[in-house]
């Protein structure tokens, strides 16, 4: 094979990956309503369910490209560090509100679940590095848990919590969820500050 039939193929084949992402985001566009499977996703593409599974060979690979095709659309991203949490939760609350109708439809979708999990994943992972300065010191299950309450504020369930039965406007809820994860990292200070003071004595 020449090189130049090689680089044709691979046009192809990313044509083709591409055209299924969009067509599988469009049906989660459509919410409760729409379906959604390597098989739906082939007979709106018109193409064939195996040509879905050898781009997407399952439902977990398909879900993680989809969840990466979200995270892009909605520009979400998480803090690193400490400083990142407040403006980066605003930034994305802004940017949920810019892409409402997307982010509602997922939300309402049993394939949406499944693909915003993967931000689970995600968040989990970054929150643990940005909080990590001050949970030094706290057992296991107390950092997980505060942890998991950093990452269940810092989502887009909780941006449709506060709008709808809220009932705030898109700046107010900005607002309210930096208030929010603002308390709480006073509040993890408040608890871990005197033992890191023990933990720093010790070594």
């Amino acid at each position: 094979m020449t090189a130049e039939s090689r680089t044709l193929r691979d046009r192809q084949t990313a044509a083709t990956r591409e055209q299924i992402l969009e067509i599988a985001m469009h049906q989660l566009g459509q919410g409760p309503r729409g379906t959604f499977s390597h098989e739906s996703i082939a007979e709106a593409a018109g193409m064939s369910a195996r040509t879905v599974y050898r781009h997407f060979p399952d439902r977990a690979s398909l879900l993680q490209a989809l969840w990466e095709r979200l995270r892009e659309a909605t520009h979400t991203r998480f803090p690193i560090t400490e400083d990142e949490i407040l403006p980066m939760a605003q930034t994305v609350f802004r940017e949920f509100d810019a892409n409402e109708t997307l982010v509602r439809a997922v939300l309402n979708s049993p394939a949406g679940t499944e693909v915003r999990e993967r931000g689970g994943v995600e968040g989990r992972a970054a929150f643990t590095q940005s909080l990590a300065p001050i949970i030094e010191g706290l057992p296991e299950r107390e950092k997980s848990r505060i942890i998991a309450v950093f990452v269940s504020v810092y989502s887009a369930p909780f941006w449709q919590l506060l709008r709808d039965r809220g009932q705030l406007s898109a700046p107010e809820a900005e607002k309210a969820v930096s208030w929010a994860l603002e308390t709480l990292i006073h509040a993890t200070k408040s608890i871990t500050g005197p033992r890191l003071v023990e933990v720093k004595k010790k070594k």
